[in-house]
């Protein structure tokens, strides 16, 4: 399965990713998908993403947006 409207998905990461300070090398290392492949879907550089692809990028997106200091929760 193919995403196809990948340049509102590149530009929601983006833009998301530069608002809560989240690199694409964090995001990369979170979800397994190179560095060069995130910033190619950031910039419209590719015409299509597997499905499996951009849910791993979203899940290590909300990795970085959900970070709990767990000293705040005793």
């Amino acid at each position: 399965m193919l995403l196809e409207d990948i340049e509102d998905f590149g530009a929601f990461i983006k833009s998301t990713r530069k608002k809560y300070g989240i690199t694409q090398r964090y995001i990369s290392k979170e979800s397994g998908v190179t560095r060069s492949i995130i910033s190619n879907i950031e910039n419209c550089k590719v015409k299509d993403t597997r499905l499996s692809t951009a849910i791993k990028i979203v899940n290590a997106l909300n990795k970085g947006l959900m970070t709990i200091d767990l000293n705040e929760l005793k």
